[in-house]
Formats: C-alpha cells, sequence, structure tokens
C-alpha cells in the first residue's frame, strides 16, 4: 500500500534543518570555504570577571582556525554586528547569539555563561554550547576551572566541537544515503551517527523512516517514538508513528498519534483528510471517520470534510454487515454509522442540490434502505429526482426502493422512466419481467423477458431458467401442476435459443409436472379419467426419454429410471382401463 508517507520523510525540510548549515566541507577546501563559527565572550553572571570569559573565547578561535573545515568570525566583527542592535558583547547569551548569527553569515554559534568562585579562585560554566541556527545543539558538560586554566579549558572544548564535527559528518552521511534511497548504506551510517549521539532526534527520525522504507514496521515504530519522547512536537515523527501504529493495528495508538499532530495544526482540512485516508487504508475506518469528525467540531460546513465522514461512516457500516452471519439483522452500531453518514451527505445536499454529485444522492437512498426506513428511502430519492431527474441511475434506484417496500406496478413504471433516459441501460427489461413474475402476471412477464433477449440484456438460458424458477417455486413446489405446467410453457417459447442443458432441464420439469398432474387425475380410474390422462402419461414417457433429459437427471443425481418405470406402469393402467371401457 502506497502512502503519501511512502515519499520520503514527513516533515517538511527535515534534512535541511539536521544536515544544511553544518555539513563539513571536503580535507581539501580553501579557506573561504570553510564553516563560520560565531564564538562569543561567555557571558559572566552574578558580578563574575569578564576576562575569564574573554581569554576562552580568543584562545578557542585560534584553535578552531586550525580546523580544515571551520573558520572563527573575527571578534570585531561580531562586536560591530552587536553594536548595531544596542548589545555588548557580555550580553550574548545563547538565544541572542542565535539572533545574532544571522548578521554575520554564522553556520555555528558557541556560547554559554559562567559564574565565579572568588574564594576558590575558579569560574564554572554552565550551558555551553554548540549550536546551528534552525540545527540541534551540540551541549558540553557543565564544569569547573581554575582562573589560570582558560587555555586548557579552551583546548577541551575544541576537542569537543571536533567531536561534534564528526558527528555531523556522519549524519550527514546517513542524509546523503537515505535521499539516493540506498537503504543499506543509510542504516549503516545512520546507526554510526546514533552510536555517537543517542540524543540526535533528527538522525533517529531518519533512521526511523529508513526502517520503515524497508519494512521493518515494528522497529520503525520504536525508533520514531523515541524521537516523540524526545521531542513531542516533532510533526514529521507524529505522523509516522500514526501511519506505522495503523499498519501495525494499533488502532487507539495510530489515532493518538494522528490526533497529537492535528492539534498541532487543526485548521488544515487537507492535512487532516489525507491523514483519514491512510489511517482508512491501514484498515481502521472508524479511526479515520474519528479523525474527520474533529475537523468537522472547528470547520462544521467543510464540505469536503463532510463527504469524507459520510463516506468513511459508510464503509465503516458496510464493514461491520460484512462480518455479520448472513442474514444477521442490522447491528446497533452499523444502524448509527450509516445514521451519520446520511446526517453528512444531507447538509452537503442542503448546501450542493443539483450540484452534488449523484452517487452521493445514491448513497444515501441506500442508507435509508440498509436502515429499514424504506419511506424516507422513497421520499429522498423522489426528492433528488427534482434535482437529478435527468440522471437514470437514480431512477433505477427509485425502482429498486419501490420494488422492496412492494410498490411493483410504480416500481416498473420507474424503470419505463429508467429507459427513456438511458434506453441501453442494463437489465431494464429484465427486472420487470422478473418483477411481473412476483405480481403472479406470468404472461405479461413473457414479454419483457423476450425483449431483455433480444435487446441482449440477459441470455435466453437465464429467462428461461427464470421462469423455470417461478413453475418449481409456486407450481411443482406446491403441487399446483397448473400453474407449474403453463409456466413451463412460457420458458419453453425460448427452446429453439436455449443450449441443451437448459432444453434437458426444462424437458425434465415439463414430464415430472405433467406426470404428477395425470397421475392426480387418473385416480377414479374411470373410463373419462383414462382417456384424459394417457396422452400425458404418454407425453411424459416420451420427455423421460430423451438423452439430454437423461444427463440432466445423471448431473443432478435424479433416479430417471424410477420415473420411467412409473410412467410406463401408469400407461398400461390406462391402456387396460379403456380395454376394458370399450
Amino acid at each position: 500500500m502506497r502512502s503519501w508517507l511512502r515519499n520520503g520523510i514527513v516533515a517538511t525540510g527535515a534534512l535541511v534543518l539536521l544536515f544544511g548549515p553544518l555539513v563539513p566541507a571536503p580535507a581539501s577546501a580553501q579557506v573561504s570555504e570553510r564553516f563560520r563559527v560565531m564564538v562569543t565572550n561567555l557571558m559572566p553572571l552574578n558580578d563574575a570577571n569578564d576576562d575569564f570569559g574573554k581569554d576562552l573565547a580568543k584562545e578557542l578561535r585560534d584553535l578552531i582556525n586550525q580546523f580544515g573545515t571551520h573558520q572563527p568570525i573575527d571578534e570585531r566583527e561580531i562586536r560591530d554586528a552587536a553594536d548595531r542592535f544596542d548589545l555588548d558583547m557580555e550580553d550574548l547569551d545563547c538565544i541572542r547569539s542565535l539572533q545574532l548569527a544571522a548578521q554575520v553569515n554564522a553556520n555555528v554559534v558557541f556560547c554559554g555563561t559562567y559564574t565565579e568562585d572568588k574564594d576558590a579562585d575558579t569560574f564554572s560554566l554552565q550551558g555551553i554550547q554548540f549550536a546551528a541556527p534552525g540545527g540541534p545543539a551540540f551541549t558540553i558538560e557543565d564544569k569547573t576551572w581554575h582562573k589560570d586554566d582558560h587555555e586548557v579549558a579552551a583546548q577541551e572544548i575544541a576537542a569537543e566541537f571536533e567531536t561534534y564535527i564528526g558527528q555531523l559528518r556522519a549524519a550527514q552521511f546517513c542524509g546523503d544515503y537515505y535521499q539516493s534511497k540506498d537503504w543499506e548504506g543509510a542504516e549503516r551510517t545512520c546507526t554510526s551517527a546514533l552510536e555517537m549521539n543517542p540524543e540526535n532526534s533528527q538522525v533517529r527520525f531518519v533512521y526511523a523512516n529508513v526502517l520503515f522504507q524497508t519494512e521493518r514496521l515494528p522497529e520503525a515504530y520504536q525508533q520514531t517514538l523515541q524521537v516523540i519522547e524526545a521531542d513531542p512536537l516533532h510533526e514529521g515523527a507524529l505522523q509516522l508513528a500514526g501511519y506505522v501504529a495503523a499498519n501495525l493495528e494499533l488502532n487507539d495508538e495510530a489515532r493518538e498519534h494522528y490526533s497529537a499532530y492535528l492539534a498541532l495544526n487543526p485548521g488544515d482540512a487537507r492535512i487532516r483528510m489525507q491523514i483519514a485516508y491512510d489511517l482508512a487504508q491501514a484498515g481502521d475506518v472508524v479511526g479515520a471517520m474519528l479523525l474527520i469528525e474533529e475537523g468537522l467540531a472547528i470547520e462544521a460546513d467543510d464540505v469536503e470534510l463532510l463527504l469524507r465522514h459520510a463516506a468513511f461512516a459508510t464503509r465503516a457500516a458496510q464493514d461491520i454487515m460484512g462480518a455479520a452471519e448472513p442474514g444477521a439483522a442490522l447491528s446497533a452500531e452499523a444502524a448509527e454509522l450509516y445514521r451519520k453518514a446520511i446526517g453528512s451527505y444531507e447538509v452537503v445536499y442542503g448546501v450542493q442540490g443539483d450540484e452534488m454529485e449523484v452517487s452521493h444522492v445514491l448513497t444515501m437512498v441506500a442508507g435509508y434502505t440498509e436502515l429499514g426506513q424504506l419511506q424516507d428511502a422513497i421520499d429522498m430519492a423522489a426528492r433528488a429526482l427534482e434535482t437529478h431527474g435527468a440522471d437514470a441511475s437514480l431512477w433505477s434506484r427509485y425502482a429498486d426502493v419501490l420494488k422492496r417496500a412492494e410498490r411493483v406496478e410504480d416500481a416498473i413504471a420507474a424503470l419505463n422512466e429508467v429507459e427513456s433516459r438511458d434506453p441501453g441501460f442494463a437489465n431494464v427489461k429484465a427486472r420487470q419481467g422478473s418483477w411481473m413474475l412476483d405480481l403472479g402476471q406470468e404472461d405479461e412477464a413473457l414479454g419483457f423477458l423476450q425483449e431483455a433477449v433480444e435487446k441482449g440484456e440477459q441470455t435466453a438460458d437465464a429467462m428461461a431458467i427464470l421462469l423455470l424458477a417461478n413453475a418449481h417455486s409456486k407450481g411443482v413446489v406446491p403441487k399446483d401442476w397448473g400453474h407449474a405446467l403453463r409456466v413451463i410453457g412460457l420458458a419453453k417459447s425460448f427452446e429453439n435459443e436455449v443450449n441443451d442443458g437448459t432444453r434437458g432441464q426444462l424437458d425434465f420439469w415439463h414430464g415430472f409436472s405433467l406426470f404428477n398432474q395425470a397421475l392426480e387425475q387418473e385416480r377414479p380410474q374411470t373410463l373419462e379419467t383414462a382417456q384424459l390422462t394417457l396422452p400425458k402419461f404418454q407425453q411424459s414417457a416420451r420427455l423421460f426419454a430423451l438423452p439430454r433429459v437423461a444427463a440432466y437427471a445423471e448431473a443432478n443425481s435424479i433416479g430417471l429410471q424410477q420415473f420411467k418405470d412409473a410412467t410406463q406402469q401408469y400407461i398400461e393402467i390406462q391402456e387396460a382401463i379403456i380395454q376394458r371401457g370399450r
């Protein structure tokens, strides 16, 4: 199953935020190509002597200038930029430093604070970090130094910075391999980057996407959860977690992740609909519907949200019905879902009127029908015909509902409207013929069924079998042999157009019905009854003797020989009665 998530990392710009301004240049790069590092004088707190911060910063700039990949920004350039905003160097805490970074085109900022213990001649560094504007920060553990150890402190911080660069390089490789869709290389470099810095949530997010792309959903989910734990507002991780959880059938968790994401973007209907679609594709249709309902609480009249809500509610109801035992009554849960769907469709219909797609109208009518509210279904269809009356499919649905409400004559008339709007509409004549059979008007039904064959709606075999089914249910089963023979006779009007299998079936039941009718009529065993029934027994015998009848009987495990023997026996009886009577 494909999704928007399949197209790559979800969060817009995730790779840019992760690597963009910090990617180390190749070792052969010129100095002018090195990344610019703004080393601020650490900010003294509580009247601490500012010399220690100045001296440490100066020493650190000299050490960074020895790096082939990075270069320090001159202190005077930093001071001039700060002056433009009425700031002193000693006022540059990490927040102000990061804000100032854009003014000097800094790729990385070094910042932090310190306090002084005058009695012990020590300085305690706090919140020291290398940070990139818009990117992850690399923090350095708080530490206390003697007042004369600023050079040692700078050397140790420079070593930490080198570690930072190594982490960035590993993260860069992780991102490069991911973007090139080299999943094996991406996994190798991402795991290496995480070994260097397990706290890098952006790298972990890329790694989670690698696992997702390689179909290791449980592992991808666990990695994504770690990203969310570190950054509960990480939009990409919330989306990925929701999608993966849904595919793992963790529906409650999926809904929770998606809801958390949408809480950050409550009014984004497009994203909401896409997420709901993904959730439905993963099998949680109810969850998709509930997400749309949250959106409707914000925008109650959003037509697209209403249509999605109705569609998901309908599908959820159908899923419940599909999982139920055949013939089971509509459950309360499914009924409530149908009502929700109809409610949303009704709002859209009120807004769009004749511009509403007829498929939505048909779904509304079907919803009322499933609820057993046939009159509401009829009224809805009749109302829709005022706005969509040119549509043959709506007239067809109207006819079906009328038929279900036992208004068969009205249903047949509605099918006439279908044909007038679309002469090629499927099975109009066949349905009319079938419904005429339901009314007990078999002779009238025959004309419609013959038209169905002539128009190519149905085969002659199908129409003959339909008539035979009526003859069996209303004639053979209740032993109304007159009805059975009359309707079988109608079915045999197709005799020259049907295959041997159908002819054999018709001939057997013709012979069977004729035999049983004669059997009832011969019981007085008078000359008159013998003369009446002998031709019928003889015709039954001829029918039972046909090879196609034998083939049908064998295929359906019917003991044809017993009927042959019985027929011959009754022929002989009738012949004897007639002989005595003469």
